[in-house]
């Protein structure tokens, strides 16, 4: 059998048929390489996606690192309070700049030394000896667009090289959800030595499919862990522009969950899960087509934040949440299992349950297809 175009694959998803006679895009979105760099390119390194914690720089000269779909970025509080981003490349062998994440007065690559200063421009170019046409203002680092909303760190890779109407105003794409949840998110506070970063075994949609279920699989997958502390497994559903939340009333047996969960999504890979009065925060980071890393971090609404209490509560409710991370983990491991075998092709959508996770295939289509909402 051939191999099918990305056209093929693509459009072997009919975004336009409605939830009740839709068939799920079939496996090649999920198992394909030729795909996943399509969506690298197309969505990863265009839209803007969640790279880390305000909290990470808070102070002048704080910076933290990282990649998205392979390319290194660094991130720094600036002397006039201002974040800035930058491709974290050096301009003379392209060798990484900054490490993991810490405090500095400016950025030296370990390389051969060359300095940055915070907002990217070439510091200090050390024994570069005689130059023509060399322009110091034209060498520094390459500049990625950065914005915050709540407590997370947005970049857009391409920034101001992406063309006419790039980027996309953040605070645009996700205005219908802030207004849906209020003051929430400024109530809570990251407790850092809790934050878990796990490795899945799966394409990174796989894990965005399970978390925009609906509650679908609560009931079968979750059974102790959460569904017993839910009225209902099925979760009311919401759909915005660029994101969705889903909402579920508890029946009070488990405080933890308080009174009612939310579990909020930011088109391509944002999850913030809301209960009681905790929030953790999940970033989808694709590895490979079968292979996606989600980091971790925890929120809290505690009056006495640093008591030992309050910490203690922290880290039971954590143990349990952790409990249905695991849960998930071996489900969604499972499914890319089952995709890559001689017999999966594609399959249904719950018209009750899977609202949300329609939506997500139906915009990411559309992404990839080149038909940006506006």
């Amino acid at each position: 059998m051939a191999h099918k175009t990305f056209d093929e694959i693509l459009d072997a998803f009919d975004p336009y048929r409605g939830l009740e006679d839709s068939r799920t895009p079939p496996y090649t979105w999920y198992c394909d390489q030729a795909f996943f760099e399509q969506e690298q390119a197309r969505i990863f390194q265009k839209c803007w996606v969640p790279v880390g914690r305000v909290d990470q720089c808070t102070n002048p000269g704080d910076y933290f690192t990282g990649e998205i779909v392979g390319n290194p970025f660094v991130v720094v509080r600036g002397a006039d309070q201002q974040l800035y981003a930058r491709h974290n490349v050096c301009r003379h062998k392209g060798a990484v700049v900054a490490q993991e994440e810490g405090h500095c007065e400016f950025f030296e690559c370990p390389y051969h030394g060359w300095k940055y200063n915070h907002d990217g421009s070439l510091r200090a170019a050390p024994a570069l000896g005689p130059q023509k046409c060399f322009e110091k203002e034209r060498y520094g680092l390459r500049p990625i667009c950065v914005d915050t909303w709540g407590p997370v760190v947005f970049l857009d890779l391409d920034g101001p090289f992406g063309g006419e109407g790039n980027p996309r105003s953040l605070t645009g794409d996700i205005g219908e959800l802030t207004t849906f949840l209020g003051d929430r998110l400024s109530k809570l506070r990251c407790e850092p030595s809790l934050s878990k970063t796990y490795e899945l075994n799966c394409n990174w949609k796989v894990f965005a499919d399970n978390s925009l279920d609906g509650g679908y699989h609560v009931k079968y997958t979750h059974g102790d862990s959460l569904a017993d502390g839910l009225e209902s497994s099925k979760l009311e559903t919401k759909i915005f522009k660029r994101a969705s939340v889903q909402i579920g009333k508890t029946n009070g047996t488990d405080k933890r969950l308080g009174d009612k969960v939310m579990y909020a999504f930011v088109f391509p890979n944002l999850f913030l899960n809301l209960y009681g009065n905790m929030m953790d925060v999940n970033i989808i980071e694709p590895i490979s087509v079968d292979r996606c890393r989600v980091k971790f971090d925890f929120y809290f609404d505690y009056e006495n934040f640093d008591a030992w209490e309050a910490k203690r509560a922290m880290r039971k409710n954590v143990a349990k949440t952790r409990l249905i991370q695991d849960e998930d983990i071996e489900v969604c491991n499972s499914a890319q299992k089952g995709m890559n075998s001689m017999t999966f092709k594609w399959g249904r959508y719950s018209s009750l349950f899977e609202e949300a996770v329609y939506e997500f295939h139906k915009l990411l289509w559309h992404e990839l297809r080149g038909f940006h909402q506006k």
